[in-house]
């Protein structure tokens, strides 16, 4: 059974189609690239997708509680929060109680008051959903990246928030991960960490990318690894 299926979808901007009758489904550990010029409606799909979009004509269907993450294109607004907190949102409940924590301890830290009291109360909760595993991910992804854990996502740049949204996708570890562009404001180091990641990365894959190594980076020999990349290509 599909992960996600469209059936005769199409959309339309004004008087600019972008897609039209779009026939479409992926399996659950399916690699899919949407490669293509500027402008011909790759973007768009993974919105339809995602569900952030709605079809001008068409079904979208999607299996039950099926967990999507998504980098968009789009820098993200400006947010009083830390970069951990940001990263931590895409965790639901346990992100909450790890950003809290996170924040608390940075306070004590810092010399600042905090309370002790909540600091343990978080902790037994985190404790109990078996968070501290998550917590870790959520550190190495922003080691990996290089990102600042404590700066506030309002005084980062905009290659630097897209990055921290980027994280934010990776470690919620959806069924379903849609990623547009995620090699843009990366160096070297977080690119070739990035294509690693993505290679052991069990849940599907649609992403959309000019980046030729990135499209290459499938081994379907490599251990673990989810075999080939499929090319969608076709016109929208």
């Amino acid at each position: 059974m599909p992960l996600l299926r469209l059936d005769d979808v199409s959309l339309a901007y004004g008087h600019l189609p972008l897609l039209a009758h779009v026939d479409f489904q992926i399996e659950s550990g399916e690699r899919v690239c949407l490669v293509g010029r500027n402008g011909t409606g790759k973007t768009t799909l993974l919105r339809v997708i995602s569900g952030i979009a709605q079809p001008d004509e068409g079904e979208v269907w999607r299996q039950e509680a099926l967990r999507v993450g998504h980098l968009e294109q789009e820098v993200p607004p400006d947010a009083a929060l830390t970069v951990f907190e940001v990263v931590a949102t895409g965790l639901g409940e346990l992100g909450s109680l790890l950003a809290e924590y996170h924040h608390l301890t940075h306070q004590a830290a810092s010399g600042e008051r905090s309370s002790l009291t909540r600091m343990s109360e978080l902790h037994a909760r985190i404790d109990a959903l078996d968070g501290w595993n998550i917590n870790q991910k959520v550190e190495t992804v922003l080691t990996r990246l290089d990102l600042p854990a404590d700066k506030l996502l309002c005084d980062c740049s905009g290659g630097i928030r897209r990055q921290v949204m980027l994280a934010r996708a990776l470690v919620s570890e959806p069924d379903l991960l849609l990623l547009d562009e995620p090699t843009n404001h990366l160096d070297i180091t977080a690119i070739t960490w990035l294509e690693s990641y993505l290679i052991d990365y069990h849940g599907a894959i649609i992403f959309i990318t000019h980046d030729r190594a990135l499209v290459t980076s499938g081994n379907p020999h490599r251990r673990a690894g989810p075999g080939k990349i499929d090319l969608l290509s076709r016109r929208l």
